[in-house]
């Protein structure tokens, strides 16, 4: 189902591939149009849960045929850049890319080359995640070094998240969120940069940003670098 939000200032409408999930998406989020100023179509991918796609193992041939299928949908629908809902994905970069002629995003973690060139090889970055133990070399576009945090499984956001609940308490994710950004900073003091792995931890970098230096970047900044990059 279409889904369109405010003005077209730069004709970019971005298509979404949405998880088949059902919990609350707060301004920020990529599942909320209001994160954008732009319009953006959503599809929805039955039977793509978070259980299915949250994995350190190859997605399944049907997931990836279904992601295909969705994505050449977007474009068919007028999408000029496609994303998805979970930073999961990236290893289905290159396959979404080759299916259709718009750019494609598939995660934050999409910045990372371009980020390791202005860090320089040995400066580490952080990357904050879903699920940290389940984050693995093929999900990370990257060779040097990194400090991965993810959210406890116990946290409040987390269940929201892993288990589908229909209620989010956003003062309660936001600590959640908050305290992962203080494990990783007692681990590694001096980062520069922190990337959200995660598309439903958006709405709360205001928050991480309030007490720390470095800098945030989140699937929006994938989306706007990617426009940069095609319109140059």
């Amino acid at each position: 189902m279409a889904s369109l939000s405010n003005s077209n200032r730069d004709q970019t409408v971005l298509g979404v591939l949405m998880l088949d999930t059902n919990f609350p998406r707060p301004v920020g989020d990529i599942g909320n149009p209001d994160s954008f100023d732009h319009p953006v179509i959503y599809r929805r991918l039955p039977g793509a849960v978070v259980s299915r796609i949250v994995t350190d193992e190859p997605l399944p041939d049907d997931l990836v045929e279904l992601f295909v299928n969705h994505a050449c949908a977007l474009e068919g629908a007028g999408a000029t850049v496609i994303s998805t809902s979970c930073g999961f994905l990236y290893p289905l970069q290159d396959r979404l890319q080759a299916a259709v002629s718009v750019p494609v995003v598939t995660s934050a973690l999409c910045l990372l080359p371009a980020l390791r060139e202005k860090t320089g090889h040995d400066t580490p970055i952080g990357i904050v995640t879903f699920d940290a133990e389940r984050l693995s070399p093929h999900h990370i576009p990257d060779q040097g070094p990194l400090v991965i945090e993810g959210l406890a499984h116990t946290d409040h956001l987390y269940r929201v998240i892993a288990d589908d609940l229909a209620v989010l308490d956003q003062a309660q994710a936001s600590g959640n969120v908050i305290n992962a950004i203080k494990r990783l900073n007692s681990r590694e003091p001096g980062l520069t940069a922190v990337i959200l792995e995660c598309t439903n931890l958006p709405p709360y970098r205001l928050s991480v940003l309030k007490n720390n230096s470095f800098s945030v970047l989140d699937i929006r900044d994938a989306i706007k670098h990617l426009q940069n990059t095609h319109k140059m």
